[in-house]
């Protein structure tokens, strides 16, 4: 009897949420993810190490000062009513856009519906958008330069300065051309001049001939190679609108001076409108082990849940993955219906009061393969549970919360040519995201990403910066604080090298001012699953 009790003992110890929550109690309906007449190839993780001790639980990355992080509480102790949860759902149908949510809010961007199409774009429209991306990007970029060249002059106390003609309205986007003198890139002088333009980069040609320009003229191609030797510290991405400054002396290599490609930010409004502590926790595929379909990870995640009683649970896709669908193969039952097992036991592990947000990914075998993706459908409905498109951006009680399931930071970084560029790459690939005011501004994107350039423009944009930002990716987790933004990668729920992974939580407190800082407010950790 004393040898079975200290078994019984030593087994209770090892759970994998023991040190996440006080106590782990025995759950009779604990979730079951493993589909009808299956048999997993190889016998899990969990149960070939169960003898070794677990570190779930640990703190990976912790964000918040540090009195911020003393008073926070990792579990919601009441349940007291539901957050108000508005979500802008113009879908894009045949004869009228139609908002889903019960108060759309305006600063909102546009989220992807069932009623839209895809690979319907033609290369000359995708011309036509990519053109229209460098003029509008380029007007903002021409604006934040005439300002700063106004407010020198006004600085230097030129006559010029003092007497400023009126702008009319229909004429702006031309005048700020003409204001910061832009050239056709292909422009011969040996005088430094002002371009605007799209990167292009070319990785067969050797590296001195692989950096190029596209000129913004609609009617004309204007190619240019570009010469960055002249500077310091640099760095652009394919795809990337920016204005340079520099010289052609023969019209045919741009020696670059200067590079700008900042546009003026909207920064992101603390959410005074929060009557209490906002629980969210952020888990991210895979959900199990490329080997089973067991789900233990997952499992894990809405035991802790069901302890911790949050009020949001983000879960971003895929949940079968295409690149392991041999092993659906051995079900004896059709994905779509076990995905729907597996929706309807996430919403039964979880507190009732706990609003589940699913974000659909390109890759799953619930959805098509494109990028933006269509969010996913089942044949029940619960209350609590929504199902949101890739990319979006969602409210909760003021609280603007942009997600992407493509890890295009990592895309980003691996497209970037630089030398000895300023901060690090995490950041870089952020304000690229929010000065291009674009979810995926690379182009062309890698061969793994399917890529719709016109869904992209209607349903991808990034009008203002959101208050978080959630980028699951495979870069190490990380939380970082980007132009007023807490952009989280909580890493992936199950990894396949290690058999561990990680998930973020977060506490957004009611901020205690209107200009309130987001380390004053809002407490993150990354934590092992």
């Amino acid at each position: 009897r004393e040898a079975t009790a200290k078994r019984a003992n030593q087994k209770t110890k090892k759970r994998p949420v023991s040190r996440l929550l006080a106590q782990t109690p025995d759950k009779p309906n604990k979730a079951h993810f493993t589909p009808a007449s299956y048999s997993p190839i190889a016998p899990s993780k969990k149960s070939a190490d169960e003898e070794q001790p677990s570190n779930s639980g640990n703190v990976v990355y912790t964000f918040g000062n540090a009195f911020l992080l003393k008073q926070t509480s990792w579990s919601s102790a009441t349940a007291a009513g539901r957050p108000s949860l508005s979500i802008l759902a113009q879908t894009h149908q045949r004869t009228a856009k139609v908002a889903a949510a019960d108060e759309p809010s305006a600063e909102l961007p546009k989220c992807m519906g069932d009623a839209c199409k895809y690979m319907y774009d033609s290369n000359y429209d995708r011309v036509l958008i990519l053109g229209d991306r460098i003029y509008e990007g380029g007007r903002e970029i021409c604006q934040r330069l005439a300002e700063a060249r106004a407010q020198q002059r006004e600085r230097e106390n030129r006559a010029a300065a003092a007497e400023e003609e009126v702008i009319p309205e229909d004429d702006r986007e031309a005048t700020l051309l003409e204001q910061v003198a832009i050239h056709h890139v292909d422009y011969p002088s040996t005088d430094v001049i002002t371009v605007l333009g799209r990167i292009a980069v070319h990785p067969e040609r050797p590296e001195a001939g692989r950096l190029a320009i596209v000129d913004y003229d609609e009617m004309t191609l204007r190619y240019t190679k570009l010469d960055f030797s002249k500077l310091k510290s640099w760095s652009v991405f394919p795809g990337e609108t920016v204005v340079l400054e520099g010289v052609n002396p023969r019209g045919n290599l741009f020696e670059v001076r200067k590079v700008h490609y900042e546009v003026p930010l909207v920064p992101p409004l603390p959410p005074t409108t929060l009557g209490k502590p906002l629980h969210m926790v952020i888990g991210a595929a895979p959900f199990t082990d490329k080997d089973n379909l067991q789900y233990d990870k997952l499992t894990d995640l809405l035991a802790y849940c069901a302890e911790n009683n949050p009020d949001v649970l983000i879960l971003a896709g895929p949940f079968g993955s295409t690149s392991n669908d041999t092993l659906f193969l051995t079900m004896a039952e059709s994905f779509e219906e076990y995905f729907e097992k597996i929706m309807a036991n996430i919403v039964a592990s979880v507190p009732p009061t706990t609003e589940i947000l699913i974000v659909s990914n390109h890759d799953d075998l619930q959805s098509s393969f494109v990028y933006p993706s269509f969010p996913y459908k089942i044949s029940k409905y619960f209350k609590n549970l929504h199902f949101l498109p890739d990319p979006c951006v969602v409210s909760i009680d003021g609280l603007t919360v942009g997600i992407t399931t493509v890890d295009v930071v990592r895309d980003l970084s691996e497209a970037e040519l630089s030398v000895a560029p300023a901060g690090d790459k995490i950041k870089r690939a952020f304000n690229y995201m929010f000065h291009h005011r674009s979810f995926y501004p690379l182009n062309p994107p890698p061969e793994g990403v399917p890529l719709d350039v016109d869904l992209l423009h209607h349903f991808g944009t990034l009008p203002r910066v959101p208050n978080v930002m959630i980028c699951p990716g495979d870069l190490k987790p990380y939380v970082r604080d980007v132009n007023g933004c807490v952009c989280i990668n909580p890493g992936h729920l199950t990894d396949y090298d290690s058999g561990e992974g990680t998930f973020a939580r977060v506490v957004v407190h009611p901020p205690e001012e209107p200009t309130a800082a987001p380390f004053s407010y809002v407490a993150c950790q990354v934590v092992k699953s």
